[in-house]
């Protein structure tokens, strides 16, 4: 056995063991910035340490591979209002005709955050441990060209037996403009509502909480922004909303057919609208139980030459067998 494998073991040995002193609390304990204007939920942040470790870790066939790992994850915490709705006048661009359409919004602020707070006391271990260099990965990829980037859109699902349909959130400038004034008016002066569209931007250095260079107020970081969604049965009482974008993790795993099913980290929020189709109210509308991060599926074909000897790390477990 090498100088450098007995190295290796014993690195692994302290990772695993310090992983599962703070996996628990790192899973469990969130981190969140304080509710204000009328932001009524935070999905706070959540991941765990085999998250963070991404590719640097060994993983065996039958695993799902986790990317992208520290240090390139990315995460947001998400704040919003609860879904309303407004009848207004909406301009047809095509023939310029002008109709009363009731449209439903959602208004909300992204802060970006810093995952590896998570541990609490424990993060200066953990940032050791995460940056070893016994961990690197040992197979080599292609340099990273630009950075990652945020790619916010807001999926709303009527989830009505015989009624499901999801709806993607639409980019309207003349609505934007109008939920903008009714919800800041004045108070927004400084302030930029995104869309889906301009909101693409790479992810801000995140808000710090811990130690002496800790952001004295989070909120300054903000982006704010708001998802757009037409032509909603006006029969709905249930639907959920899938909130993508806010974090690059992703997760690949292999379905019973044997086809790779790739999904991504998103934020999901169910709500509930016990009103009917004639006299619509938006007080109606009734944020249910607590908001959650889970992976969801893309329709993506993934064509990624040697996925597994890269992703799975499996160059360096061959040859750890080796030595």
């Amino acid at each position: 056995m090498t100088e450098r494998h007995s190295l290796y073991r014993l690195a692994t040995i302290c990772l695993a063991a310090f992983v599962s002193q703070i996996s628990s609390v790192s899973e469990a304990q969130l981190i969140r910035a304080p509710l204000t204007d009328g932001f009524a939920r935070t999905s706070s942040i959540d991941v765990s340490v085999d998250e963070m470790l991404g590719f640097r870790k060994v993983r065996k066939p039958e695993e799902a591979i986790l990317g992208p790992g520290y240090p390139a994850l990315q995460m947001l915490e998400i704040q919003y209002k609860p879904v309303r709705m407004v009848r207004m006048p909406v301009t047809d661009p095509k023939t310029g005709k002008v109709s009363r359409e009731l449209v439903w919004y959602m208004v909300y602020r992204t802060i970006p955050r810093d995952y590896t707070e998570l541990a609490g006391d424990g993060q200066a271990e953990l940032l050791v441990k995460l940056s070893d260099p016994e961990h690197d990965p040992a197979n080599s990829t292609d340099p990273k060209q630009v950075q990652p980037l945020m790619l916010p859109r807001f999926i709303l699902r009527v989830d009505d037996k015989g009624s499901e349909k999801e709806h993607l959130d639409e980019l309207n400038l003349q609505i934007q403009q109008m939920v903008f004034e009714r919800e800041f008016g004045r108070r927004g002066a400084d302030l930029r509502l995104h869309n889906s569209v301009d909101g693409i931007q790479s992810y801000p250095d995140p808000v710090r909480t811990l130690g002496p260079d800790a952001d004295a107020k989070p909120l300054d970081k903000a982006t704010y922004g708001v998802a757009i969604w037409r032509n909603i049965d006006p029969k709905t009482d249930y639907f959920t909303v899938f909130m993508s974008g806010l974090s690059n993790a992703y997760r690949i795993s292999t379905d019973a057919a044997g086809a790779r099913v790739v999904e991504e980290k998103v934020v999901k929020q169910q709500f509930a609208r016990p009103g009917d189709e004639f006299l619509q109210d938006e007080k109606e509308f009734r944020i249910e139980e607590k908001p959650e991060w889970l992976y969801r599926a893309k329709n993506v074909q993934l064509d990624v030459p040697q996925v597994d000897t890269i992703l799975r790390n499996a160059q360096k477990s061959a040859e750890t067998a080796e030595q």
